[in-house]
């Protein structure tokens, strides 16, 4: 019988089937989630000085780019994403069933990053821009246009859940905070930079400081995301709610 060192236990009582329980120790999940992105950065930075060393054959290195639609951080963005989507649900989960006037705001949240995490790698976000730049001849910083929408958006949200923010423990506030802040400044305040120095596709794609720019603007994204899935881990903890999955 698996020990519960091993985050396994194992009951069987007469007459009934083997019942499993996983027991996540949250600080070793986020060991992994961090290290991965580590990872991904170091092969990232590789590709980019190879290529400025003009080194071509790079034998997969360039699926850690983090410009790269079709790449393995780009993928890591999705994966982490779609997991704060589902701590979200499972706060929203108990919130309603102890009828917490904020339960509805957490379901809110939840389908936000679920939507994110699809358009990570659909990239929905991407198809606006020449319609907006047709109709009003954006350049420079707002040449990725998107983010005009996204910043009216973000302003209407904010305001929206003034009142959820409050409703939170100052600890997790400030954790909700920092991370929203961190998330948006590498997806819309870099962004902008690179806006400015994007030439096209193959012109930037060589441009040691545009990659220097998108590297730090991807940074920024998956750190926030990555530090908002330690503050709601933390959350559901300090619920001290037991939480449990069945698979029937």
């Amino acid at each position: 019988m698996p020990s519960q060192e091993n985050f396994i236990s194992e009951q069987d009582t007469e007459g009934r089937q083997k019942s499993h329980q996983i027991y996540l120790k949250a600080s070793n999940f986020n060991k992994i989630i961090y290290y991965s992105f580590l990872v991904q950065l170091l092969f990232n930075l590789i590709y980019i000085i190879s290529k400025e060393l003009g080194h071509e054959r790079l034998y997969g290195i360039g699926k850690f780019y983090f410009d790269f639609e079709e790449s393995v951080p780009t993928y890591f963005s999705s994966i982490i994403l779609l997991l704060a989507a589902i701590l979200l649900a499972i706060i929203r989960n108990v919130k309603s069933k102890l009828s917490d006037p904020f339960s509805t705001h957490w379901m809110i949240i939840s389908i936000l990053f679920a939507i994110l995490s699809v358009d990570e790698i659909a990239g929905f976000h991407e198809i606006i821009i020449d319609p907006i730049n047709n109709s009003f001849h954006f350049s420079g910083y707002w040449r990725f246009s998107w983010v005009i929408p996204a910043l009216i958006f973000l302003l209407i949200f904010i305001i929206s859940y003034l009142k959820f923010l409050n409703s939170l423990p100052s600890k997790y506030r400030k954790g909700f905070i920092f991370s929203g802040f961190i998330y948006v400044l590498g997806a819309v305040g870099i962004e902008m930079i690179s806006a400015k120095l994007f030439i096209n596709d193959k012109s930037s794609a060589n441009d040691l400081i545009y990659n220097l720019v998108i590297t730090l603007e991807e940074t920024f994204e998956m750190l926030g995301v990555m530090i908002f899935i330690t503050v709601l881990l933390s959350y559901i903890k300090s619920m001290k709610y037991e939480i449990s999955i069945s698979l029937k």
